[in-house]
């Protein structure tokens, strides 16, 4: 047998061999009402570092870098923005895994829609932004933002109302070294004044017969749309990174490596051509990927994470809207210096029936990220 004949026996043993590994080693998300795959599911460890995401079949992927067999035995948390959380004990990856999740409930205090002119949503939330670099937490933010979406003409801008911001200054060291000050992510959940209709236009969609449109994009499929088991509800998952594939992108001299760009919308209407922002109850935007500087770090994995949950929803018209345009931000990507709250809104979150930080993250808020300056009076 030729040298060339050898190694191409080898790689296909290899293959094979990783292929059935991989077979038998699956650990699957569903709907525990509907029985469809959770795409987009965190998966943290017990220490908070996230080691993993569901793809759109609902199967975990660890991330780059994670050297999982050494986590074993292990409890993970499972979250997402549209069901409740669960921790699992996990002691082997052997076998075909499936874990079934409840969905979560949304509370939205009601709106009397009067005769005023509807040309202005504003939607009144909390939000939530998480940074890691490196595998560990570096920047978290979370408060009440109240976000002014004129569906008109304009572009949306948004006003902070209370919040805390929260630093790893050991990671922040790392990444300022490494990285320097040219790299920044949303700071705030990006908004559009778009319909979604207009939004989903360049998709093609694939209906079957359960409560799930498929979305394709270039004959793959990217996204879908699900309808709520009651009908009442409509949920958009779409990751704007093609399958199989990987956006390089250049800002200044860092180089970033998209791997995953997720977005998932829910909505509390299901008639596609008439749904606006102000049917909005929930969003989760999650970059997944890397970025690198200098050549003797090389690519260094690196996330950004914002949610935002709909308390309060308004109409308020074009006039009122100008009155106090001026004291609005329009760039997602400012940074407050410092923490500003006069209430513990964090307290609240149950009330709305908001998922709670995960466990490990909650108690890094007090020993590990450091709480800036400007606490309550």
């Amino acid at each position: 047998m030729s040298r060339c004949q050898s190694k191409i026996k080898i790689s296909a043993i290899l293959i094979c061999l990783l292929t059935s590994i991989w077979g038998k080693a699956q650990i699957r998300f569903i709907d525990v009402e509907n029985k469809l795959p959770i795409p987009a599911l965190n998966i943290y460890h017990e220490t908070g570092m996230l080691i993993g995401l569901t793809d759109k079949n609902g199967i975990v992927h660890f991330l780059e870098k994670v050297d999982i067999n050494r986590l074993f035995p292990m409890t993970i948390t499972a979250q997402h923005i549209s069901y409740t959380t669960n921790t699992i004990p996990l002691s082997t990856l052997d076998g075909k895994q499936v874990y079934e999740l409840t969905p979560r409930t949304t509370v939205i205090d009601d709106v009397i829609i009067n005769t005023k002119p509807r040309e202005v949503v504003v939607l009144n939330g909390y939000y939530r932004s998480l940074e890691t670099f490196n595998l560990q937490q570096k920047y978290f933010s979370d408060g009440i933002v109240e976000f002014y979406i004129p569906l008109t003409k304009g572009k949306p801008k948004y006003k902070l109302i209370d919040y805390r911001i929260f630093l790893d200054s050991v990671v922040t060291a790392e990444y300022n070294a490494k990285m320097g000050p040219f790299f920044q992510i949303p700071r705030v959940p990006e908004m559009t004044s778009q319909r979604l209709s207009d939004r989903l236009a360049e998709f093609v969609r694939e209906n079957d017969e359960t409560h799930r449109a498929r979305l394709l994009k270039k004959g793959k499929e990217v996204g879908y749309l699900t309808t709520s088991s009651d009908g009442d509800n409509l949920q958009l998952y779409i990751d704007k990174v093609l399958p199989d594939s990987v956006v390089n992108e250049k800002f200044f001299r860092i180089e970033a490596r998209t791997l995953q760009s997720v977005h998932i919308e829910n909505y509390t209407a299901t008639e596609l051509n008439h749904i606006t922002p102000f049917d909005l109850t929930s969003l989760y935007q999650n970059i997944v990927g890397s970025i690198k500087r200098k050549s003797e770090y090389g690519h260094i994995p690196y996330e950004g994470l914002n949610e935002f949950y709909v308390l309060e929803r308004r109409y308020i018209s074009s006039e009122e809207y100008k009155s106090i345009e001026k004291e609005l931000t329009k760039s997602i990507y400012k940074t407050p210096e410092r923490s500003v709250y006069t209430s513990r809104f964090w307290e609240d979150l149950e009330k709305y029936n908001i998922p709670p930080l995960q466990p490990s993250l909650a108690e890094k808020l007090t020993h590990r990220l450091q709480l800036t300056e400007g606490p309550l009076d």
